[in-house]
Order: structure tokens, then C-alpha cells, then sequence
């Protein structure tokens, strides 16, 4: 590494050794950043997250776990009712004082709303943006 180049060109075949060492390294420290912790997951789940709506404004939730599904599913039989208690219970931990009447109180469309945002914007995953379509120099995709 300490070579000195004599005659001012740049040895290429070194550069991309180099950088090839660099991608294997940066590779095996993304492998070891990304360990499964179970406990990690609960904990991040239960924090209260916010997702911006352009006609609601900031929307405060928490996740729903799979226990408190599993619950609505097997406590309410029709699927409105199962929305409202999933809205309800993603809701109240962020909103306090909120009851199950508030959220039949809303609006079909704010409960819509709120149901197709939580569940899309909301997810407990990280997505990337959407990247626009690609075009070529004559504007076709």
C-alpha cells in the first residue's frame, strides 16, 4: 500500500482490488447489522409511530400485535365491527381518553381513511420510495 507510482499513472488493476476488498467488507458488515432480535421487534412495536395524512394531519398509532388480532377475529364475527376494534385498539394507546363510540362517531370515510393508511404507510416495515419509471431519450418507458 505504501508503493509510491513513478510515472504519474494510475495502476487500475490495484483500484479495483481494492475496491472489490471494500465491497466484500461492507457486505459482511450489512450480513452482521441485520440479526433477527425478537425482543427488539416487541419492544419497537408497542412505540407510538406517526404517519402524516394530507387532509388529517399527523395521524398517532401503535402496531397491532398478533395476539390482540387474534383476539378481534375470534370476539367479532363481522368485518366492520373487527375494523372499528383494530382502529380502536391502534388508536387509544396514542389518543387518550378515545373509546370504541369515537370511532364508530367518525365518519365512514375517516375510519376508510384511517384504516387504508395504517395499514399501507404504516407498516411496521421500512419501504423504500417508489422510483419513477425509467425513460429513454425518446420519452418512451
Amino acid at each position: 500500500m505504501a508503493e509510491k507510482i513513478q510515472t504519474g499513472e494510475i495502476d487500475w488493476a490495484k483500484i479495483t482490488a481494492m475496491q472489490k476488498e471494500v465491497d466484500a467488507y461492507s457486505e459482511e458488515k450489512l450480513k452482521h447489522a441485520l440479526v433477527f432480535d425478537p425482543k427488539d421487534i416487541v419492544r419497537k412495536a408497542k412505540l407510538i409511530r406517526e404517519v402524516y395524512d394530507e387532509d388529517l394531519g399527523t395521524i398517532r398509532y401503535t402496531m397491532l400485535n398478533y395476539n390482540d388480532l387474534q383476539e378481534i377475529v375470534a370476539k367479532h364475527a363481522d368485518n366492520q365491527e373487527r375494523s372499528v376494534q383494530i382502529l380502536f385498539r391502534q388508536l387509544a394507546p396514542a389518543s387518550k381518553g378515545l373509546t370504541v363510540d369515537d370511532i364508530r362517531a367518525m365518519p365512514y370515510e375517516v375510519v376508510v381513511r384511517l384504516l387504508v393508511k395504517l395499514q399501507g404507510e404504516g407498516s411496521f416495515f421500512y419501504k423504500k420510495p417508489a422510483q419513477a419509471p425509467q425513460t429513454s431519450k425518446n420519452g418512451s418507458t
